[in-house]
């Protein structure tokens, strides 16, 4: 019988998501004040890196919780560096070997204001439902940093649901940004620029170093911006398996939204 692989996750610029990962049969992800000191600078990096947005947090012992928008690039990419980076250090420091999360993260996507809302204050009240503090703003490892909880985020959180089923086929921009993504031919030109190797060659079949790296570079950025690799390898004349090769290690890269044609911004 043959398994049926993961389902991809939906992405587009500007799309916020709901967010959560937890320690593999619960075991704490956090031993002491300085792992979340450390696990916070490495998350504002990435959110900075890759022109996210981070709406809210709260860090747990054994889990955490984001309210993240994200840009051009995937919330997937910045999750894989957030966790893999964590669990090396957590490695180091413990002198440990093995997994630290449970399976790959959790996450969905906010598709209206008022769920958005409900899940602010969901994560926010997190550590008040465990009972670690009485009160939200007590807790000195959420983004409400101090701040008390508006009255009307204190009520009925009960009934809020954070994992609710949702119509993925029609999602809902929440607080859209606008991001001008330029086209093949455009990115074409710039990679042409930086690399010294004419647009004709880099769409030829020709297998020079130089020209294989400067098809790997603009595989690279196109799918950062979002195109299709079917529709980078008919513009390169060359397959789709070929690209993927090309794109295999993007995930190991910066996580930058691009290096070149910038992009302007209009379970518990």
């Amino acid at each position: 019988m043959i398994g049926m692989g993961r389902r991809p996750r939906i992405h587009y610029p500007g799309a916020v998501y709901h967010a959560m990962a937890h320690g593999v049969a619960g075991q704490d992800i956090f031993h002491d004040d300085e792992d979340r000191v450390r696990f916070l600078g490495d998350l504002r990096r990435l959110v900075r890196e890759s022109g996210a947005s981070l709406l809210a947090y709260c860090l747990m012992g054994n889990h955490f919780h984001l309210a993240i928008q994200v840009g051009t690039v995937t919330l997937s990419s910045i999750m894989h560096r957030l966790l893999t980076g964590h669990a090396k250090a957590m490695n180091r420091r413990g002198d440990r070997t093995g997994h630290l999360f449970w399976s790959r993260h959790e996450a969905i996507l906010c598709c209206d204001e008022k769920y958005l809302a409900g899940l602010i204050r969901y994560i926010h009240l997190n550590p008040v439902r465990a009972g670690l503090v009485t009160k939200a703003e007590d807790w000195p490892w959420s983004s409400l940093e101090g701040k008390p909880l508006p009255e009307d985020a204190a009520g009925n959180i009960d009934q809020f649901d954070p994992w609710p089923r949702v119509d993925a086929a029609q999602p809902t921009l929440i607080r859209p940004i606008r991001i001008d993504v330029p086209d093949i031919d455009e990115i074409g030109k710039d990679v042409s620029v930086r690399t010294g190797i004419q647009i004709s060659e880099i769409r030829s079949g020709a297998c020079r170093r130089p020209v294989v790296a400067a098809k790997r570079l603009l595989t690279r950025e196109a799918v950062r911006y979002g195109h299709p690799l079917i529709d980078i390898a008919r513009w390169l004349n060359s397959s789709p398996t070929t690209l993927t090769r090309y794109a295999r290690s993007e995930s190991e890269n910066t996580g930058k939204p691009g290096t070149i044609l910038a992009p302007s911004k209009g379970r518990r």
